[in-house]
């Protein structure tokens, strides 16, 4: 099963900014091995795809949404770890974002 998100530019910057913080999050145990091997892979995925987009756009270029999907674990994961990471210092807006995806990504995943 397969969940699609579409998100700005600016929001998948925002997103991938806050993976910095994937490092400081301890590994204890066998469950959070798990997550972060998944993580891993989404956070490939997703620096991957914004600098595709980034290269892509222009000054001129449309503003338009950005499209991905995720496998229903994937989107678990990072789920977590959106509510993990908003613990963290970061801007006011970033963490709007990150709270709106958070909420799209419990929607579709309930």
């Amino acid at each position: 099963m397969k969940i699609a998100l579409k998100i700005s530019l600016q929001q998948l910057g925002a997103l991938v900014y806050s993976f910095n913080h994937i490092a400081t999050i301890p590994v204890t145990d066998r469950k959070v091995k798990v997550a972060r091997s998944c993580l891993d892979d989404i956070v490939i995925k997703l620096k991957k795809k914004h600098a595709e987009e980034d290269y892509k756009r222009t000054l001129f270029s449309p503003k338009k949404k950005i499209n991905f999907s995720l496998k229903y674990h994937e989107a678990h994961y990072l789920e977590n770890y959106l509510i993990i990471v908003d613990d963290f210092a970061m801007s006011e807006y970033d963490r709007n974002v990150l709270l709106f995806i958070r909420s799209e990504l419990n929607q579709k995943l309930a």
